[in-house]
């Protein structure tokens, strides 16, 4: 496998490596963009959206790259801020909104009443949750899984503090749970 700095190399000499190098970091750095982009809670068109414009931002400012092996933290940070931006404009509407387009598919058996009635307490008391904890939580459960590194890069916090913001999020999730929830599977 070819380092970033090499392919960086590559896509910046142009020429017939280039669209095989391009390829290869799209391929590499894309799926963890992703998982940036809907640790913001924006739907997956908006979240395609954010990564395309950090792969663009990269074809009109590559040159501007000092450190093509940071490559990954930098699109990370891109997709973050343009994120950041986009929830920023969109504060209008209330953090729990939107949740009820997901209904209950399940019987209406108590088994599942009572799943369904943990589910939305555990979704009221997220959103009740300050957005960086939203936000640290979201990247910790991402499917593929974040490594501490890329999460720090992605919230910009120092990876020491990764796990130790986490404890203390998840200390509040409980603290928003109704009493007896929290010890529940």
């Amino acid at each position: 496998m070819r380092s970033d700095v090499e392919l960086v190399g590559l896509v910046r000499a142009g020429g017939r490596d280039r669209g095989p190098a391009w390829r290869e970091l799209v391929d590499r750095h894309t799926p963890r963009l992703y998982g940036v982009a809907r640790s913001f809670d924006v739907d997956s068109q908006t979240a395609e959206d954010l990564v395309q414009t950090a792969w663009l931002r990269f074809l009109s400012r590559m040159d501007q790259l000092r450190d093509p092996s940071s490559l990954g933290p930098w699109l990370g940070m891109i997709v973050r801020n343009e994120a950041r931006r986009l929830v920023t404009r969109r504060r209008t509407v209330a953090v729990g909104e939107g949740w009820e387009r997901y209904p209950d598919a399940g019987p209406a058996t108590d088994e599942g009443l009572i799943e369904s009635e943990r589910a939305q307490a555990l979704r009221s008391a997220f959103s009740r949750l300050g957005e960086e904890c939203r936000q640290l939580l979201q990247l910790l459960f991402v499917d593929p899984p974040l490594s501490y590194d890329e999460i720090a890069a992605a919230t910009g916090r120092p990876r020491g503090s990764i796990g130790p913001s986490r404890q203390r999020c998840l200390g509040q999730l409980r603290r928003h749970l109704p009493a007896g929830l929290e010890a529940t599977p």
